[in-house]
Formats: structure tokens, C-alpha cells, sequence
């Protein structure tokens, strides 16, 4: 068995390889341990951004990990969905589940080696939280969507991620997007952090 997953060490991670290799650590048991948390990011984020999208139209699952939103957008009919992230080892176990077109390595945060307008939407969940991908990221999944798609995700609402609510005004103010919707806060871990809470952000790229 792999190792137990802990998101704590997470949180606290010195740096983002620290971060990568906690992750191929876990890959392998990582859907059983996350479900049995009580984690449906995944399916709420699909669920929410489902009807503002095209069913046929490119979207990138941005911080991947195994596979468990392609899962969710399988399972409502979106037939072209690209993966990306860091952990090769979580990498594999989402081509392992055959809902890709293609699976991309690489950190959120930086240049991504993606055209503009590439995708009518990036869904993103569990990603911006503490330790991982920083307010930053915003800046490439605002090019890489094309002019009327969006962006929906999940961000801590308990304890909102330093940066992130200041980015996100920042670039309503310049014109990039603009907000769709923000849902009710909910429990989203309730078996490993019970006081943890998150919300759901749907912004429109303009």
C-alpha cells in the first residue's frame, strides 16, 4: 500500500518538489484515501460549470491528479478533456483511466506551453489551497481560454489562501473576467479536517 495520504504536509510544503513528490508517493491509493475523506470537489465543480460549457468543446482539468474530474465530466458527457500536473506519478493513474486527450506535466503558476484560447474552460479543484498552486496561475488559465469560456474552481473559504481574493479583483478590475458565480461554502473534507470549508468560483474570460 502507498503511503497514507496527509494533507497537512502539504500545507506546509518548503517547496513545490516537496509538494510533487508527496504526490507520486500517494498516487497509488490516492482515489480510495480522498473519497473516503469525503472529498467531491471534483463532482460539485462539473456540476456548477456543466451548464455554461459545450459538451464537444476542448476543456483542461488544471491540477489534474488522478483523474477524479475527468471522471465526473465522463460521466455527464464531455468527450475532450486534457489533464495537467506536476506529479507524473498521479499523471498515470489518470491515462489509466482513459478519459484524456492528452496529459501535460507541468506546474501551475508558470508559463504553460499552451496556445492562446486554447480551451473553452479550465476546472481546477483542490488546487488553490495552501501549499499548492499560487494566485499567479490566473494569468496563463486567463490566455489559454478563449473569450467567453470559463474558469470555475475551488478555493478554501475557511481560511482563503493569501492572495488569492486580491487576484481575483485584480483582474476583474482590468477587464480579463468576470464573475459568474460563487457558491455556498461546504464541508469538503469532513472525515480528515472537519473544520475545513470551500467555496466555488465561476468566472467568464473576456
Amino acid at each position: 500500500m502507498a503511503e497514507k495520504f496527509d494533507i497537512h504536509q502539504l500545507y506546509e510544503a518548503k517547496s513545490r518538489e516537496d509538494v510533487r513528490a508527496a504526490y507520486d508517493r500517494w498516487a497509488a491509493d490516492y482515489d480510495e484515501q480522498i473519497v473516503e475523506g469525503g472529498w467531491e470537489g471534483p463532482r460539485l465543480v462539473v456540476a456548477a460549470a456543466a451548464p455554461h460549457l459545450d459538451k464537444a468543446s476542448p476543456i483542461l482539468d488544471a491540477g489534474a491528479g488522478s483523474g477524479l474530474m475527468g471522471l465526473a465530466l465522463k460521466a455527464e458527457g464531455f468527450t475532450t478533456v486534457d489533464a495537467l500536473d506536476p506529479s507524473a506519478g498521479m499523471l498515470a493513474q489518470a491515462r489509466a483511466k482513459g478519459i484524456y486527450r492528452n496529459t501535460i506535466e507541468a506546474f501551475m503558476g508558470e508559463p504553460l506551453d499552451l496556445a492562446d484560447d486554447s480551451y473553452q474552460a479550465v476546472l481546477a479543484s483542490g488546487v488553490f489551497t495552501p501549499g499548492h498552486a499560487p494566485p499567479t496561475s490566473f494569468d496563463e488559465l486567463i490566455r489559454i481560454v478563449r473569450p467567453g469560456g470559463v474558469i470555475a474552481f475551488t478555493l478554501r473559504q475557511d481560511v482563503p489562501p493569501e492572495g488569492f481574493h486580491e487576484a481575483m479583483a485584480a483582474h476583474e478590475k482590468a477587464g480579463r473576467w468576470t464573475r459568474v458565480a460563487q457558491s455556498a461554502p461546504w464541508q469538503s473534507l469532513a472525515r480528515y479536517e472537519p473544520e475545513v470549508f470551500h467555496e466555488i468560483w465561476i468566472w467568464r474570460v473576456i
